[in-house]
């Protein structure tokens, strides 16, 4: 009977042992979790303010870090040129006022709303003063109804 009893703790104790590790294990999992949307929520952030920043404050942002804004723009033309190619090769085009990809046949932006002819073939004339998106910073495209960044009406 003493050998039935001992193995009954003995169960008993790796039952709470199981319990008390699954229990950990869950809290662990759930932390983890919590850690990885903070991450991602600051690096959104931070991305958000840095874009901010960058838009507003070009010139000086440029004159103390030339190398970077040079690689930021340069990667920031060939991303908009592969944007365009690659629309291109799905017989599509991008608007020219909100950089939105649109059917080729599309009269008008499903996006901003502007006529996709006609703004292709105006050169807007660049205003001395820059518009910033009040949502995300993001500098404007003069005469834009949207940010190109966030989508918040201007």
């Amino acid at each position: 009977m003493d050998f039935f009893n001992k193995a009954k703790e003995s169960i008993a104790s790796a039952s709470k042992d199981l319990t008390q590790k699954a229990t950990d294990a869950g809290g662990l999992a759930k932390v983890t979790v919590h850690l990885k949307e903070l991450e991602r929520d600051y690096n959104e952030q931070l991305k958000r303010l840095a874009e901010a920043l960058y838009s507003q404050h070009y010139d000086e942002i440029k004159s103390l870090c030339p190398e970077i804004v040079n690689s930021i723009d340069n990667n920031r033309k060939e991303y908009e040129k592969d944007k365009r190619e690659q629309a291109l090769l799905k017989g599509m085009r991008i608007c020219p006022n909100c950089g939105a990809e649109q059917e080729k046949v599309a009269q008008r932006c499903t996006v901003c709303g502007i006529n996709m002819d006609d703004a292709e073939k105006i050169i807007m004339p660049q205003s001395a003063t820059k518009a910033f998106c009040s949502k995300c910073g993001q500098e404007l495209v003069p005469g834009a109804k949207f940010c190109m960044s966030c989508g918040n009406p201007v």
